[in-house]
């Protein structure tokens, strides 16, 4: 095969030493900063990213998160032009609060536009809990309770049984990005129900990341957080499958689509 000059814009890794191996860009909620840490401690060597933040909502609301969709697209569209392998919609109220239709039709609309494959968190956490076998779910998060419901009704329409579920009813966004990691593990332990096969720490905002493995080994059951999701499916569909240790048994699966 010749590589001709004409055609370095058309595959841009040649030329770079960024991304070699992957290249993932990820759209979230203004004012988060945990998604671009965590992807730090759990992207493979070779893998690059780019991100740009929508919009802040003014709390955690359902009235305010309603919103938070509004220029995913357009935003999709600006980060194309740094031609990604795959781009992410890393916000977990964000894509489940208008229902698996709207969620399914962002993505289609996202990739219309950039002509890349696209995911939401939503997207990824159910993939996620079916790779693991996850038919009986415990969730926490730090949401006011009525979008808790909604919540447990996107998951139960994507067939997974959420048997127990808690939060901690914070409106204030700024004290959701705060909460130490030591206060989500508690939260976690505290929503833990026999019957459930695996814990759920919803919201991409949250510190939860390091206290996945601990959980994991102390209840013996897998743990799924909503950037720990994110980031295992857009490596995946990037064609990353090395495993990264450390951050619970999902870091260390493929990606294949499953259904109950």
């Amino acid at each position: 095969m010749e590589f001709r000059r004409s055609e370095l814009g058309r595959f841009p890794l040649w030329h770079s030493n960024q991304g070699w191996r992957a290249r993932i860009a990820v759209i979230y909620p203004g004012g988060g900063y945990h998604h671009i840490a965590d992807f730090h401690k759990l992207a493979p060597k070779g893998v690059a990213l780019g991100a740009a933040a929508v919009p802040r909502h003014k709390d955690d609301s359902v009235e305010a998160m309603l919103g938070l969709d509004e220029k995913v697209v357009e935003t999709a569209k600006m980060l194309a032009a740094s031609h990604p392998d795959v781009i992410g919609w890393f916000c977990t109220a964000g894509s489940f609060l208008k229902g698996q239709g709207r969620n399914a039709q962002l993505v289609a609309e996202m990739e219309q536009a950039t002509g890349i494959p696209c995911t939401t968190t939503s997207t990824a956490i159910v993939a996620a809990f079916r790779q693991l076998g996850i038919k009986k779910l415990s969730m926490c998060t730090p949401y006011p309770l009525p979008v808790n419901d909604i919540e447990k009704n996107f998951l139960e329409s994507n067939g997974i049984n959420v048997v127990k579920c808690d939060g901690m009813d914070i409106v204030d966004n700024n004290v959701i990005t705060h909460l130490s990691p030591t206060v989500l593990y508690r939260m976690a332990r505290a929503v833990d129900a026999p019957e459930a096969d695996g814990i759920f720490i919803s919201c991409t905002g949250l510190d939860a990341l390091d206290v996945i493995d601990a959980l994991e080994q102390d209840l013996g059951k897998p743990v799924v957080t909503s950037n720990q999701a994110s980031f295992w499916m857009a490596f995946r569909m990037a064609g990353v499958g090395e495993a990264t240790p450390g951050y619970g048994r999902l870091m260390t699966l493929p990606y294949t689509k499953r259904v109950f």
